[in-house]
C-alpha cells in the first residue's frame, strides 16, 4: 500500500513539473514562429501596420477605431491614417477629412535590424505630399510604432500592430 502511494505521489510531481515545461515550450516555440513572419515580412515588404493608438505632437494619445493602416507591398504603399495636430503654411485649406491618405508606387524602402531585435523600416514616398518619410519600429512580436514625417504638418506617431497583408 505504501509503495502504490509513492508510485501515486512520483507520478503526481513529475506531471506538476513536467506541464509547465511543455507550456514554456509551446509559448516559445510560439514567440520564435511569429518572430520568422515579422522577419519574412519586412523582408519581403509584404505587411499591414494596423493602428490601435495615435500619439499626437501635443495633447493626449488617442484611441483609434478599427480601420486605419497602412499596407506595404513591394510596389505600392497605400496609408489610410487619420491626422490630428497642426498644419504649416503651403498646406492647403481643406474642409474634408484630409488625414494622412495616400497611394505612393515611387517610393524608397530600407529595413536594418537593430541589436534590441526591433526591425527599423525607413519608406521614403516620392509622389505624394502627405508624407515624407515613414518610420517603423517593428519587434518581433508584432507590435510596431510608426512615426510619419511631412513637409507641411506636425509629426504624427503611431502605435498598432504587423499583420499579414489583406487581401
Amino acid at each position: 500500500m505504501k509503495t502504490l502511494i509513492k508510485i501515486i505521489f512520483a507520478l503526481f510531481i513529475t506531471v506538476t513539473v513536467l506541464d509547465p515545461a511543455a507550456a514554456q515550450t509551446k509559448k516559445s516555440d510560439k514567440q520564435a514562429a511569429k518572430a520568422a513572419a515579422i522577419k519574412q515580412m519586412v523582408e519581403s515588404k509584404n505587411f499591414t501596420f494596423e493602428a490601435n493608438y495615435a500619439h499626437p505632437s501635443y495633447g493626449n494619445m488617442r484611441y483609434l477605431t478599427p480601420g486605419y493602416d497602412v499596407r506595404v507591398v513591394k510596389d505600392t504603399v497605400v496609408s489610410y491614417l487619420p491626422f490630428f495636430g497642426v498644419s504649416y503654411s503651403g498646406a492647403g485649406y481643406s474642409s474634408g477629412d484630409e488625414g494622412i491618405k495616400f497611394t505612393s508606387t515611387d517610393f524608397t524602402y530600407s529595413e536594418e535590424l537593430k541589436k534590441n531585435g526591433l526591425y527599423y523600416v525607413l519608406i521614403k514616398p516620392k509622389d505624394t505630399k502627405n508624407a515624407n518619410q515613414l518610420i517603423f519600429n517593428i519587434s518581433p512580436s508584432g507590435t510596431a510604432d510608426l512615426t510619419v514625417l511631412s513637409n507641411n504638418r506636425e509629426r504624427m506617431r503611431f502605435s498598432g500592430n504587423i499583420i499579414e497583408k489583406k487581401k
